[in-house]
């Protein structure tokens, strides 16, 4: 049999790691059996996200709160701090919180798998979805099961926090080298994160590449006039986000006797905040959602006439948000941070800012948005639907992804 062991933090609880909605349903049909471990999740928590696939399980090990399990990492941190190799006392605490956390999950994940057959002849493939603690509590449970004579797969994929060391709080991310030791390999979601991967760490250079996560195919969006010109965002209200800064722009804007249509769907930390913030744009239309469903999103795309998509991050992978909304023919004002500049092409399906933009710039590409001839505007539309179909459909690259995990294996047993 083959098995797959999903280490992910959330999902299929809450609203985080949506993207997973899109892969597990692909990747499910080349597998006996897949076993998903969400580590922030607790037992008795509700599942608010449908798996329709029979050969899924669900497994929730922990039965405290994620602030009372943090508290406990770093009592214990001192314990794993001989194992680091880091000069510095802060990087030194920093890997014995993650160590402990580490090792806290894997024995009981480790216990948990008791609970499932495998045998002699079977392959368990570790998959994290993050390169970090998951990464580390697979390579883990991979040393124990070959030591039981299992044969095993471990692989990583990297997005956005796990890949920047710089973006991280003090600028450092535990257990880079170990990881990539003894990972098989690593699937960045972007060629930006593949190629910070291999200029930081050469030596692992093989077992880095590219795969790209992917969304369905939705049809295109709702087209009407753009006399009320419609600007849909879509994500967490949260720091690294600057939702802010789309306020910003559009109060610079109110003189311009534009009509003026904004929507965010996303809730998050600062929502609150947002919200009183957007009480200065009185002049025209806003419509802040909190947090919504997939579902529901791509029913707003589809049904509702959004002409413009605008992303603001400080930081990122390469952004899902995008690929949904291109996918529905939407054009994209984007900062050109992380993987974005491989999906928003400058003057092709969209425009891109710099990372520290003055909220001035971004006025000026919604103007120039607004002020488009319709063939101009049908033009991004069209280039924003091929960049999808070429290089963003799930089917398609979640196909391609369960094939580079099976070479993986075959590599293995040669």
């Amino acid at each position: 049999m083959k098995y797959l062991v999903l280490l992910n933090r959330r999902f299929p609880f809450r609203y985080g790691e949506a993207f997973l909605e899109n892969e597990i349903d692909e990747i499910s049909e080349k597998f006996d059996r897949i076993i998903i471990y969400p580590s922030d999740a607790r037992i008795g928590d509700k599942q608010n996200r449908k798996i329709s696939s029979q050969n899924v399980t669900v497994r929730t090990i922990e039965k405290s709160s994620l602030k009372l399990r943090k508290i406990k990492y770093l009592c214990s941190a001192l314990r794993y701090i001989s194992k680091s190799r880091q000069p510095k006392l802060l990087h030194k605490l920093l890997d014995g919180y993650f160590l402990a956390a580490a090792y806290d999950q894997m024995g009981k994940i480790r216990k948990d798998l008791g609970n499932f057959p495998v045998r002699s002849g079977d392959t368990v493939y570790f998959y994290s979805y993050w390169l970090y603690i998951n990464a580390k509590v697979a390579c883990l449970l991979k040393e124990y099961y070959e030591k039981k004579g299992i044969h095993t797969v471990v692989f990583s994929r990297a997005h956005r926090f796990d890949i920047y060391e710089e973006k991280r709080r003090f600028a450092y991310l535990p257990e880079r080298i170990n990881l990539l030791g003894h990972l098989d390999h690593v699937f960045a979601c972007s060629d930006n994160g593949s190629d910070y991967l291999k200029k930081h760490y050469p030596k692992f250079d093989r077992k880095i590449s590219t795969s790209y996560l992917g969304t369905y195919d939705h049809g295109l969006g709702t087209v009407e006039s753009r006399k009320k010109f419609h600007i849909i965002s879509c994500s967490r209200m949260s720091s690294v986000k600057r939702v802010d800064l789309i306020i910003e722009a559009l109060k610079l804007l109110k003189n311009e006797n534009l009509s003026l249509v904004w929507t965010h769907l996303g809730g998050g930390e600062l929502y609150d905040v947002i919200t009183e913030k957007a009480k200065e744009l009185d002049w025209m239309e806003v419509h802040l959602d909190g947090a919504v469903p997939n579902k529901e999103v791509y029913d707003h795309y589809r049904d509702c006439p959004e002409h413009l998509f605008v992303n603001v991050s400080s930081s990122e992978g390469l952004p899902v948000s995008i690929m949904e909304a291109i996918s529905f023919g939407i054009p994209v004002i984007a900062t050109d941070v992380g993987g974005t500049a491989e999906i928003v092409l400058d003057g092709v399906n969209g425009r891109l800012l710099d990372a520290d933009f003055q909220p001035e710039k971004l006025a000026e590409q919604i103007k120039y948005f607004v002020s488009l001839t319709d063939e101009e505007y049908r033009k991004y539309r069209m280039n924003a639907r091929g960049t999808w179909e070429k290089y963003f459909q799930a089917p398609v690259n979640y196909k391609n992804f369960v094939h580079d995990i099976h070479t993986l294996y075959k590599e293995g047993k040669e």
